[in-house]
């Protein structure tokens, strides 16, 4: 994987490897995504009503 293509210094993107993503916005978290290749998609669907709390997760596929 090419690091080199993020706009960021060293300890940013030391940072965003050992996963400290509250250090980041989600734009740029996205466009790092984006630089290294990969499409973001964003999808919000309905919650079952048999769950008590609707859930925010990543899928990486």
């Amino acid at each position: 994987m090419n690091y080199s293509t993020l706009e960021g210094d060293r300890p940013q993107i030391t940072d965003l490897l050992r996963g400290k993503l509250s250090e980041f916005s989600i734009d740029r978290l996205f466009r790092f995504l984006n630089a290294l290749g990969s499409d973001v998609e964003i999808r919000a669907i309905a919650k079952p009503e048999s769950d008590a709390m609707a859930k925010t997760r990543a899928i990486a596929i």
